[in-house]
């Protein structure tokens, strides 16, 4: 596999909602997903290849390493998240908590993931980018929705 299967997966022009796990891998630089998870955010996001959304909940999952080590961390965080070409933050709506109570009744996903994936579904994006083993067997449950996987991917 490789980037080439990974550009293949995620169609020109087609929006993205990224996990938790795709930005962290991203962020930390040295777990086996990160060159892949890099490649989506800094070749396909970063130019304007594909759009990308982020749930807030990803936001704050993003920022609890940069708390914890204090400083200029996190303002870093939250300039990558505020600021960062073709990427947005979706708010955690109503009509997104109550897709994902749906979800977590489903799928018995962790809350937190199923309001990540609510996110997708309530916005409208079909194409979920993930780096979590729990998402295959809950995104096969929403038809609408298309996972990509990082690890499906590897290696690179």
């Amino acid at each position: 596999m490789s980037t080439a299967s990974l550009e293949s997966a995620l169609p020109a022009g087609v929006p993205l909602l990224l996990d938790s796990s795709v930005v962290l891998a991203y962020l930390a630089g040295n777990e086996a997903a990160s060159p892949l998870a890099a490649h989506v955010i800094d070749a396909l996001v970063q130019p304007g290849r594909n759009h990308a959304t982020l749930s807030a909940v990803t936001a704050a999952e993003v920022l609890v390493r940069p708390f914890a080590v204090g400083g200029r961390a996190v303002a870093v965080g939250e300039l990558f998240l505020r600021h960062f070409p073709n990427l947005d933050v979706a708010e955690v709506t109503y009509g997104i908590a109550r897709e994902a109570a749906r979800l977590r009744a489903e799928t018995r996903l962790p809350m937190a993931d199923a309001l990540i994936l609510a996110s997708a579904v309530a916005l409208g994006i079909r194409h979920v980018v993930a780096n979590d083993d729990r998402w295959p067997a809950a995104v096969a449950a929403q038809p609408e929705i298309s996972l990509c996987h990082l690890g499906d991917h590897l290696p690179v």
